[in-house]
Parts: C-alpha cells; structure tokens; sequence
C-alpha cells in the first residue's frame, strides 16, 4: 500500500468524527486492527479503517454494544458472513427497546399525574415534609431507573 494512501490517526479520526481517543480505545478492543507505524511511529490506517469506524459508529447508533460489534467484525475478518448474527442480535435489541419504551411510557403517566399537584404545592414558598424533596420521594415509583433501563454489557 503506498504511504500516501494511509490515515494518520488525527486524520482517520477527523474524518469519521470521533476523537483520537476513541480510535486507541477502538483499537485496544481489537475492533481496529492494529495499524502499521511510520518511522517516527505515527499510527498509519489503510483507508478501510474510514469503512469499518464509520460501521461501529452506526452500530452503536442502533444499540449494539461494543462487545457485541466486536463478535460481528470477528466474524467478518475471520470469512464468516455476519448479517444471519445482526439480525438475530436486532430481534433481541427490539424486544429490549420495547420494554424500555414500556417502562418510561409508566414512568411519563406517574410524572404527568403528579405534575399538576407538584405546581400547585409549589405555587407558595413552602416547607418540604421529607428529607430531600417530598414531591419526589411521595411519587408511586419503585425505583428511579429500573433494571430494564440500566445499559448492560449484555445488550446489543
């Protein structure tokens, strides 16, 4: 490949709009592979680097976690096709996303039912019968951000 045609890191990372950060990190995950070095031992990526960055990118964009772009490029630098995999792994991310949407959906109710009494009791300059904020602490939730909103490593 001819010198002029490789990326240094600053321009890969330009060029994609990520940091140089992102990049080593990519990188250390063995999601790029490791680049070739110039004398002065600049990272030096053939401009397949700007294909498959841009591709994690849109990955993670849909909800796919690293973990799991990682397994997908395994795939495909070791011969395999991967999209039988990507559209298994999308199945199992859009039954996650309608469990979040259906827990913020009962989170946006109890918020929205207690909203006209919070302006209300707040209309006054008033004393808060709870230890923070009773507005809050006398809302019906169980938690403030169940399990099915906590980003696993799991998830896609």
């Amino acid at each position: 490949m001819k010198p002029e045609s490789l990326l240094k890191v600053g321009e890969l990372a330009a060029r994609v709009g990520v940091g140089v950060q992102t990049l080593h990190y990519y990188e250390r995950l063995g999601l790029l592979p490791p680049p070739n070095r110039s004398g002065a031992n600049y990272r030096l990526y053939p401009p397949e680097a700007l294909r498959r960055v841009r591709f994690i990118k849109k990955a993670q964009a849909l909800g796919f976690a690293l973990e799991r772009i990682q397994e997908i490029l395994y795939l495909h630098d070791h011969g395999s096709a991967p999209c039988h995999r990507i559209a298994d792994l999308a199945q199992s991310r859009l039954q996650e996303l309608d469990a979040q949407l259906a827990v913020l959906r009962t989170f946006r109710r109890s918020l929205a039912a207690g909203l006209p009494k919070w302006e209300k009791e707040t209309a006054q300059p008033r004393q808060c019968a709870g230890e923070f904020c009773d507005l809050i602490e006398h809302l019906p939730i169980k938690s403030n951000r169940p399990a099915v909103l906590k980003k696993s490593k799991k998830s896609l």
